[in-house]
């Protein structure tokens, strides 16, 4: 064999394998926000399942959660603390709220807000890897119920708006009730109703708000229900989390309350004597409704 056609096929199989390569790492990069969602609810599994021990997988940067494009990174809401971040492990134990984006946003304020309202989406500026310059990168956040993690994930897009990302994992858009039922105590019950008058013009102007009546029980003396309805969850948790119900909240709980029960849950449906396009077609038929 000439010299020239060994030369020829060097050539041609480093061609081969530069080909190869970079197809498989266009391969492995091609994420979509529903890939994020699987990774970030795969690890919340796990966490689920063996705690923090799982953290030993989920914080290695070569582990299958992390050796992508949507890598993740866990946050202690709470604490506000970087609990893990394999691909800036220098952030690892950190302050999540001292993080700017590039365009100087604090983007992990945001962050810690969304995981306080249940879960969702965020969108911030960031360079991809390689680049000076910084463009749209959207990050989905789970809170794990009865768990100090939070799990993210993100993902370059622009292409679609939160909302839209929203509605890809539940979130944003379902509209709900809030029950509370409390008990004052006697000498409670005046500061109660102040409070609450004190509060209304807030409440009022919370995003998401809809409206609100209080009732008095006809069965069970000096108890009252107060009940709200919101545009979605996080919404109504906007309102639990305010700075001045929070510490209405607290002064209830601590000192003008003899006992009270929350209870939240989505409207399935909704309807009227007039407007009936969601009631159940047996109950339209059954009162001769068309």
């Amino acid at each position: 064999m000439n010299k020239k056609l060994i030369i020829m096929l060097l050539a041609m199989f480093v061609a081969g394998t530069t080909k190869s390569f970079s197809q498989n790492m266009n391969k492995r990069t091609e994420e979509t926000p529903q890939s994020v969602i699987a990774n970030v609810h795969k690890a919340v599994d796990l966490l689920k399942e063996k705690g923090s021990e799982a953290l030993d997988v989920l914080s290695d940067p070569k582990s299958e959660f992390n050796d992508r494009d949507a890598y993740l990174f866990i946050i202690d809401v709470d604490k506000s603390l970087v609990v893990s971040n394999p691909r800036f492990p220098e952030r690892t134990g950190g302050n999540i709220k001292e993080h700017l984006d590039w365009a100087g946003k604090r983007y992990g304020v945001e962050l810690c807000e969304v995981a306080m309202r249940g879960g969702g989406w965020i969108e911030f500026i960031w360079p991809k890897p390689g680049m000076k310059e910084g463009v749209r990168k959207v990050s989905y956040i789970y809170p794990i119920p009865g768990m100090r993690y939070t799990v993210c994930a993100g993902i370059y897009n622009d292409s679609m708006t939160i909302d839209e990302l929203n509605a890809l994992t539940g979130h944003g858009k379902k509209k709900v009730a809030v029950i509370f039922e409390v008990t004052p105590t006697v000498e409670g019950k005046a500061d109660y109703f102040k409070m609450g008058a004190a509060l209304k013009e807030e409440l009022q102007q919370m995003p998401g708000f809809i409206s609100v009546e209080r009732f008095a029980s006809v069965n069970n003396e000096g108890k009252f229900l107060s009940l709200s309805f919101w545009e979605s969850e996080e919404a109504a948790a906007g309102w639990r989390n305010q700075i001045n119900h929070r510490q209405s909240q607290k002064a209830g709980h601590d000192n003008l309350f003899d006992c009270y029960r929350i209870s939240v849950g989505e409207i399935v449906r909704e309807y009227t004597n007039r407007e009936r396009i969601e009631a159940p077609a047996d109950s339209n038929e059954y009162l001769g409704v068309k």
